[in-house]
């Protein structure tokens, strides 16, 4: 596979990211187990598509189910099989959202976290049609939804003049493409950064620049200067939202 362009980024997405709430994690289970005649629990296996470093796949396993992790970029996945190697029911796999080397008709559960943005909306229906199982599979897809990220050095804001912010369009964008009729939850998950998590966070974007790279050093004086005009007492609290949306995907014939 090729990298992408969170490669190199992999150890700051790793430390600066948020986790997903563990009630948000009862709810996919729930979601799962109690989806009425149409996923076998004998049988349920879990396609987690655009993995990175495991923030997803991790709790995923401690639902006792087969989890396929798919990751493109090989920093992201080298991450990924250092977090999971000693799950025994996680198989970490090279592949992309089109062709992700999965078995045919082997998965019932589609995840994709804070991921589905980078997706072709066509080629990814394709390519779960092709792996789903029974001609049907439960789409998930979760956002960690913040006020802030990177994409704002160059602050965007809607018609009202408000900020919009990557995380939340992403989420909205992808319901709008890749559902037909989606369940959403959300669910709070408040983040408290140091200035260390604070720059993890903010280095793990696609669009940050690298420490090699020329504009760097002005960016990390931004982001202190972010941290700085924000923190309290040396922590800054991001009042994050977990956006879940799902649906039972019947394949068309």
């Amino acid at each position: 596979m090729g990298n992408t362009k969170f490669h190199g980024k992999a150890q700051a997405y790793d430390a600066g990211r948020p986790d997903y709430p563990a009630v948000a994690i009862r709810y996919i289970d729930e979601l799962i187990r109690q989806e009425p005649a149409a996923i076998d629990d004998s049988e349920t296996t879990i396609a987690d598509i655009g993995a990175g470093t495991g923030k997803l796949t991790v709790p995923l396993a401690s639902l006792g189910l087969p989890v396929y992790a798919v990751e493109p970029d090989a920093d992201m996945r080298a991450e990924l099989i250092g977090h999971t190697r000693r799950l025994d029911n996680v198989t970490v796999v090279s592949g992309t959202a089109a062709h992700t080397a999965l078995p045919v008709h082997g998965v019932d559960v589609v995840t994709v976290a804070q991921a589905m943005h980078w997706f072709n909306p066509d080629d990814f229906a394709v390519e779960c049609r092709r792996i789903a199982r029974d001609g049907r599979y439960l789409l998930i897809s979760l956002y960690n939804v913040t006020s802030f990220d990177s994409a704002m050095r160059r602050e965007r804001r809607d018609e009202c003049g408000d900020v919009i912010t990557g995380s939340i369009q992403h989420f909205s964008d992808t319901k709008s493409l890749f559902f037909r009729n989606p369940t959403v939850r959300a669910f709070p998950n408040p983040m408290h950064y140091t200035k260390e998590s604070w720059l993890a966070y903010m280095d793990s974007h696609s669009h940050s620049p690298l420490p090699d790279d020329p504009d760097y050093d002005a960016y990390r004086v931004w982001v202190d200067e972010m941290f700085d005009q924000r923190a309290v007492n040396g922590v800054l609290i991001d009042d994050t939202i977990c956006m879940v949306a799902s649906e039972l995907i019947r394949c068309e014939v």
